[in-house]
């Protein structure tokens, strides 16, 4: 069996192992998915591992790039994303023999950290090849009882996304100037990020002036989640007569949700620019966190690994 770097020419035979090895599930498998998601990404392209044997791809690690920003520092990062082993060669150790090449292949590329979202089953193997636990994503839910199995799925204002393209460059993350690691934002990656993702369809509410707030809805056997995903503004003209206007939009799409859903970390860091989240308080409810040095000093990493230095957002952390 051999590991070694995936190529463009591996991608259909990677796209049928992911197939057969993790079935359809609720993330259609796809040569266009695989594209967008590792090849134009605006932060890099995805170093991508296979292991081949017998002629064949029977494994493959693919590592998403990100850019956080950390006190004015670009972070580079990979997460640990779509993995998988054709059904005939589990059991051989594969997965760690692909994870730890792409540890080492990272340290060479100048990678930082490595940060993912395992689930319980598989967070002991991060742990121990080397991974640390942060937390539980910190979550800001507000639940609206009047919605409860509500499946109408609330319409979405109109969306001139060309319109939008002239507003990004002049909107930042409202918590742009905290000491918090959050992602690098440009209008290629807000684009790529959420119009042009395949997945989903993502919306926006916006004036076209001083903000804007990207969301999803999500299907739920109890109705209806509006997913709250990146709240951008133009801190210069963004005044109260702007924020009043968000309020409104945002309510009449949240009031005909059963959930709402936010970064409790970005909540509690601009909760001057959310309106109409509730009362309950930030919850670490969401997925578990774990991360792994790279090439950071010590005591770098050490304040990474602690969640009160993370401002994300839930577009920053939805696993796509």
């Amino acid at each position: 069996m051999q590991i070694r770097k995936g190529t463009e020419a591996d991608i259909p035979a990677i796209v049928e192992l992911l197939k057969s090895s993790l079935g359809e599930g609720l993330i259609q498998k796809s040569e266009r998915l695989w594209n967008w998601k590792h090849v134009e990404n605006p932060h890099g392209a995805s170093p991508v591992l296979v292991a081949e044997a017998d002629g064949k791809v029977v494994g493959v690690r693919a590592f998403l790039r990100w850019q956080w920003v950390y006190k004015g520092q670009v972070l580079q990062a990979i997460r640990a994303v779509d993995t998988a082993t054709h059904p005939d060669y589990q059991g051989k150790g594969i997965f760690k023999k692909l994870t730890l090449q792409g540890l080492a292949d990272a340290k060479e590329d100048g990678i930082h950290l490595v940060y993912n979202t395992p689930n319980e089953s598989s967070k002991p193997g991060y742990l121990k090849m080397g991974w640390v636990e942060m937390s539980r994503m910190a979550l800001k839910l507000k639940i609206n009882p009047f919605a409860y199995k509500r499946q109408a799925v609330p319409q979405a204002p109109s969306q001139d996304w060309r319109a939008l393209a002239t507003l990004l460059p002049k909107l930042a993350n409202p918590i742009a100037t905290t000491d918090q690691v959050q992602t690098f934002l440009s209008p290629a990656y807000l684009q790529w990020r959420y119009q042009d993702n395949p997945l989903f369809d993502y919306h926006f509410l916006s004036d076209y002036k001083s903000y804007v707030l990207f969301y999803r809805i999500k299907s739920h056997s109890f109705g209806q989640e509006m997913r709250v995903l990146d709240l951008l503004t133009d801190s210069k003209v963004f005044d109260k007569k702007a924020k009043s206007a968000l309020a409104a939009s945002f309510k009449q799409i949240s009031n005909a949700c059963f959930l709402t859903s936010a970064s409790g970390r970005h909540f509690e860091l601009a909760s001057c620019v959310y309106s109409g989240m509730g009362l309950l308080p930030v919850m670490d409810k969401g997925p578990i966190v774990t991360l792994r040095n790279v090439s950071l000093q010590e005591d770098l990493f050490n304040k990474l690994s602690r969640q009160q230095n993370w401002g994300y957002t839930l577009g920053d952390m939805e696993l796509f």
